[in-house]
């Protein structure tokens, strides 16, 4: 009779969707904490807006339309945060800014800080900017959809946005190609033109 026993087979732990593309836990938990905040957002926002929009339609459709270009430019002032890491990085490697100095304070230095800020919130700003203008892309759809440049250049706009996220989970394993770059740049004019002739 055999008695030995059988080993129990190790237990392999399945990595989350997220726990794939961001192995820095922090960080992890930032775009989670995040995302939880924005779907409990939406989920409201979209109810508040449904509930509400007859109302606004029949006694102020202008403070309707206020609110949403208001939310739009939330927007923009998110993805202005967001981008400005391409600069400030781009600066940093600028070899004539070790030499800027007032004093005992080094120009460097502030943007180092600054840096770090924007890199650790770089992408749960992106998710909550990216959550606002689904908010204000409602409000325009619920408004009725015209065929013109604004709305054109939004849906566009839109289209690019998550193509540049998908491109940003792919930059976590420096496999984009640096295509986040180069979408970033091409979101940025389109959102830039969307807001500016809207």
């Amino acid at each position: 009779m055999n008695n030995t026993l059988k080993k129990p087979k190790p237990v392999i732990k399945q990595e989350s969707f997220l726990a794939q593309y961001i192995k820095n836990p922090k960080e992890r938990k930032r775009v989670m904490i995040t995302l939880n905040i924005v779907a409990t957002l939406l989920l409201i926002g979209f109810s508040f807006i449904s509930y509400f929009y007859e109302q606004w339609l029949t006694e102020n459709i202008r403070a309707y339309k206020g609110n949403f270009r208001e939310i739009g430019s939330i927007a923009r002032i998110g993805f202005f945060v967001t981008l400005s890491i391409y600069p400030i990085f781009l600066l940093l490697k600028w070899k004539p800014l070790k030499k800027i100095a007032l004093g005992k304070f080094e120009l460097k230095t502030l943007l180092q800080f600054i840096g770090k800020l924007v890199r650790q919130w770089h992408v749960p700003i992106a998710i909550l900017s990216t959550g606002i203008v689904l908010l204000h892309g409602y409000m325009a759809i619920l408004k009725g959809v015209e065929w013109n440049f604004t709305y054109l250049s939004g849906i566009i706009t839109i289209f690019v946005l998550f193509l540049l996220l998908f491109m940003g989970l792919k930059r976590y394993k420096k496999k984009d190609k640096k295509w986040h770059f180069k979408i970033a740049i091409v979101f940025f004019i389109l959102f830039m033109l969307h807001a500016t002739f809207a």
